[in-house]
């Protein structure tokens, strides 16, 4: 994919565009992204997405939810859906005081040659969001591009939304997170160096480090896949918690022990999906007893994933 960071006129000569921050990429950002692809084939332009690197609430609000996905995650996953090119911008205080008109005219017509626009049903744009669908439909009509609006998606009766999904992450249900995602929940970290005492107790253990402003799911065990930075997926059991049976009470860690795996993977960017809780943290008499619940909670998590193997996709794609 061809990522541009900066506007400037000419950027693409003719696009179909997909607008924005698709924080999870789930069904309902989904929908806006297939749009913009299938008018690109339809129109012979570029399928193309204008995203953020931060969440406009950050600017606008002073304070950021935390994310379900990286920017990075993000434009893979588009580029999975078919996306082709992608202008990833700082929400500067210099664009959000862009009148919606001054934004369409020199963001998506001359630095990105907007023919198609693919928007979500609640899609704010401009000076103080007043930006809307139909103010963007209306300027189309003189500036030359079509607008789509794709619907709310429902699931369970009620709307698809990164609030739900993050909702879900916080009391531990990768279940239903899973389900409004379309796919695991997953994190990208950096393998680091711990005090190893995971492998000192026969279950070495992953530690990774993610992106502060990135969701974890609830303190727990949860099974689920280890992407590798060479595109290898193993099975795994991850523990995300404050290791209480050691006094550790600090700082939440997440960390992954891949069954039937011992190679030097430091310092590597891996991908970690959560497909099923297994149990709540809590705090052991001693390490016979931690070392039992470990054993136990591997063979909880094998169970868990050989059920779901038929079904599940753990492999390369993200959505």
């Amino acid at each position: 994919m061809k990522t541009f960071y900066e506007i400037k006129p000419g950027l693409l000569k003719r696009s179909s565009l997909a607008l924005g921050f698709f924080d999870g990429v789930h069904p309902g950002h989904q929908a806006v992204i297939k749009k913009a692809v299938s008018e690109a084939a339809a129109l012979d332009a570029i399928p193309a997405v204008i995203t953020f690197k931060e969440h406009p609430r950050a600017l606008t609000l002073g304070k950021s939810p935390p994310l379900l996905t990286v920017p990075e995650q993000r434009l893979e996953i588009c580029e999975e859906l078919g996306i082709e090119a992608a202008l990833l911008l700082s929400f500067t205080e210099e664009l959000c005081r862009l009148a919606p008109s001054d934004y369409v005219h020199q963001v998506l017509v001359e630095s990105m040659g907007a023919c198609s626009l693919s928007v979500g049903f609640n899609h704010r744009f401009g000076r103080n969001r007043v930006g809307t669908p139909e103010l963007l439909a209306e300027l189309g009509k003189d500036m030359g591009f079509a607008v789509h609006v794709a619907a709310e998606v429902d699931i369970d009766g009620a709307p698809v939304s990164s609030s739900r999904i993050r909702d879900s992450l916080s009391q531990s249900n990768v279940e239903l997170a899973r389900k409004l995602l379309g796919r695991p929940y997953a994190v990208h970290g950096q393998v680091v160096r711990g005090d190893g005492r995971g492998r000192s107790i026969g279950f070495p253990t992953a530690n990774v480090e993610c992106a502060e402003e990135l969701i974890i799911p609830a303190r727990g065990v949860y099974s689920g896949y280890c992407r590798l930075e060479n595109g290898n997926t193993y099975p795994c059991v991850i523990n995300v918690g404050l290791r209480p049976t050691f006094g550790e009470s600090n700082l939440s860690k997440t960390e992954v022990h891949i069954f039937d795996f011992n190679a030097d993977i430091y310092d590597q960017q891996i991908t970690v999906r959560f497909l099923n809780f297994i149990r709540q943290e809590r705090k052991f008499a001693g390490i016979d007893e931690l070392k039992a619940q470990i054993m136990a909670d591997c063979d909880t998590a094998k169970k868990q994933l050989s059920a779901e193997k038929a079904t599940a996709s753990p492999g390369g794609s993200l959505i």
